[in-house]
């Protein structure tokens, strides 16, 4: 009777496995900092600003847009470095642009969405609603769901700028004819 033993699996794909929980751990938690970050310091949200204007609600975006600006930047590059630091220790294979873009666009987008998520649980939780609401609009919320899509678009672009750059100085080959 033949045994059936489950398929190793190679060390290439558990460090992928790896890379994939350490990218989306990480969001979840600097998308869980940002979102307070951004109910702190926003309008209309721990400190200042009145949910009954409306000149505030373009500013409480822009607060949260530059929050995941900055978060993509940061992951990007913290990425990037990670990757080169495998490299150079030999560390397995190089994983392809392809995934590496993938799971950077991903994990910006799991931690845009839980950072705004979590900076309106804050907003509820400790807010101090307008009371005659005439419109839910003035509670602490996100008016332009586009700006969720920054801190995957600012990741990719980095991403994007950093292989253009390592492809314009390589070198090329000069091939002798005999």
């Amino acid at each position: 009777m033949a045994e059936h033993s489950a398929p190793n699996p190679s060390t290439d794909q558990i460090r992928s496995g790896a890379m994939w929980r350490r990218g989306l751990g990480g969001s979840a938690i600097a998308g869980a900092i940002g979102g307070i970050v951004w109910w702190l310091a926003a309008p209309t949200g721990a400190f200042y600003g009145d949910g009954k204007d409306y000149a505030t609600w373009f500013p409480r975006d822009a607060t949260l847009a530059l929050i995941l600006i900055l978060a993509g930047v940061v992951t990007a590059l913290a990425a990037l470095r990670a990757e080169r630091t495998r490299r150079q220790k030999g560390d397995g294979a190089a994983v392809s642009t392809g995934a590496f873009v993938l799971l950077l666009a991903l994990c910006g987008l799991v931690g845009s969405v839980i950072a705004w998520r979590m900076g309106v649980f804050a907003g509820d939780l400790f807010g101090n609603p307008p009371s005659p609401l005439p419109n839910p609009s003035m509670v602490f919320s996100l008016r332009s769901g586009s700006v969720l899509l920054l801190w995957p678009l600012v990741s990719v672009l980095i991403v994007f700028l950093r292989t253009m750059y390592a492809y314009s100085f390589i070198p090329a080959r000069v091939e002798e004819r005999p």
